[in-house]
Order: C-alpha cells, then structure tokens, then sequence
C-alpha cells in the first residue's frame, strides 16, 4: 500500500489500520505509536522521516535543539561544549556561531529575539546576548538534583519550559515535572504546567497491554527534552531513557505515546518545530555519529 493511501486513512476514520500499517512499514524506521485519548489526531508520520543527517563530530554529543525563527535555521548545543552551532539541514554540518560560555553540561536551547538561552543540567539558565555577545547567567530555584534537561520556549506565554529529568521541585511526587520560567518575571513557577505520574505511566502500561519491552521503555521515563507545538499546543517531551515520546495537551493528558526506533534515535534529546511545523528530533551518536530526523506533518 502507498504511504499517501495510508494517509488518506488517517484522514477518513480508519486510524487503527492506518498507525499498524504505518508501524508495519519495511519502508520507514520501527517507531510504534499507541494511541491514549479518544479524537485524537496523529499529527505526524513517525514510520517515515521526511529526511535524516549523521552530524559532524561537534554534534556527535547533541543535547539540545531549537529553530531559529529569525534565522530560518536549527541551532544545538553538544552536552559539553559551552558553543552553540548553527546545523545545516542539507549536510552534516554543525557550524559554530557562538561561544557563549565555558565547558559545561549544557543539556537545552532557546532562542526568543536577540537572546539565546542556554540550559544547564543544575537549573541555571544562560542568556546570550547575539548583538553584544555578552552571556548572563541566571539563577532558578532548580539545583542538580532536578537534573534539568529540557528547554523550549512558549510564545503564547512568554515563558521557557524547563523539562526536568530527575526529582521534582516537591520531592514528595513520584512525578516528573516540567515549569516555567516566566521571562517578564524573571521568576521560575514552582507549580508545574505538567507532571506526569511514573505509576500511572506504569498502569497505563498495563491497561494497555502494551509488550513487556514497552512496559520497560515506559517505566524509565524520564524527560530529556521538550517542545511546545505552534498551533495545537501539546507538549511533546521526549525520553532518552526507552527512547520514547511523550505527547500531552493543555488539559495535561498523555494523548499518545511513540516508542521511537532504538537503532534510528538511540538517545533523543532535542526536538524542535520549524516555521512549516515540521518537528525534528536528534539523538546522541552513543559512540557513533549524532543523529537528526525530520518528520512532516500528516495532511
């Protein structure tokens, strides 16, 4: 079957049919998605990356992704490096544009107009100012213990979303939590704008049915990046850790799960949208070249 029939499907009510062809492509990579709530729409074609790239040596580390609106671009960072690189979508370069700071575990990227902000595994943020090439460095009420991995930013709110891979702000939760930092503020939220539960991850599994293999990849959740989709948006929060996506609405339920090919996204830690709504997703190379993917939009 053509993949533009199998969309078709996807657009016409056959959803169930649709994602097992698609999941059952020889054609595309070996993501599974599992759907959660009910009108749900599959925004993207997870069997099938519009494009992929091995990136250049400086990449092979990439812990974080955002696209540079402005620029019309995809800037990243490596996880020690304190640069920040410019990724050409045409090759497997990841030219340098900016030294903002020294070596570091840098772990997230947003641009929002001339500042670029930089996130750091302990919770504090870095400003780069591209006209004066000045870097400050910010406090947040996140400490080492967090283990602050995501970052995007939200235009609708002016505010970073800061994704946390370790304890919660209120380490009573057994919740990973994602907060906002809101920019006019300068302030972090202590509330979160999402928490995801790891037992109810685990009986979600369960009612499910899912295979033993992705019960597993479902109890190691834990966030390694984060963005915010530019019409609908749902937070898409991905998970090094079982190489998983998580995908969550405003009413902060789980609306689908993609367990993302291991051997094509071994340890996804950036994604971002583009101006088309295009999403990327990149991985570390785990010993071998880094990794980034394209993904369009199902029409």
């Amino acid at each position: 079957m053509k993949e533009d029939e199998i969309v078709k499907m996807l657009k016409t009510g056959s959803r169930l049919l649709a994602l097992l062809l698609l999941m059952c492509s020889c054609t595309g990579i070996g993501s599974q998605v599992v759907e959660i709530a009910e009108a749900t729409s599959i925004s993207y074609d997870y069997a099938h990356p519009a494009n992929r790239w091995e990136l250049n040596s400086d990449l092979q580390e990439i812990s974080g992704l955002d696209y540079a609106l402005a620029q019309n671009t995809i800037i990243a960072i490596n996880d020690e490096k304190g640069h920040i690189y410019q990724v050409e979508e045409r090759t497997d370069s990841g030219q340098k544009l900016y030294e903002f700071h020294k070596n570091g575990d840098y772990e997230g990227i947003a641009q929002v107009g001339k500042h670029i902000y930089v996130l750091k595994s302990n919770g504090k943020l870095f400003r780069y100012n591209r006209s004066k090439g000045k870097t400050k460095e910010i406090e947040t009420t996140l400490k080492s213990k967090n283990d602050a991995e995501g970052l995007c930013y939200d235009a609708h709110t002016h505010c970073l979303l800061i994704a946390c891979k370790g304890l919660p702000l209120d380490e009573k939760r057994r919740k990973k939590a994602v907060y906002q930092y809101s920019l006019d503020k300068e302030k972090l939220k202590e509330e979160p704008v999402v928490e995801i539960d790891i037992d109810d991850l685990e009986d979600l599994g369960e009612k499910l049915q899912l295979e033993s293999q992705q019960k597993w990849r479902l109890k190691r959740f834990s966030p390694s990046g984060i963005a915010i989709h530019p019409v609908s948006r749902h937070y898409y929060i991905l998970s090094a850790r079982g190489s998983l996506l998580v995908v969550v609405n405003q009413q902060q339920q789980i609306e689908y799960l993609v367990f993302l090919d291991i051997s094509a996204l071994p340890q996804p830690e950036g994604i971002c949208f583009d101006a088309d709504n295009n999403l990327f997703i990149a991985s570390e190379g785990k010993g071998r070249k880094g990794r980034l993917l394209k993904f369009n939009e199902l029409k």
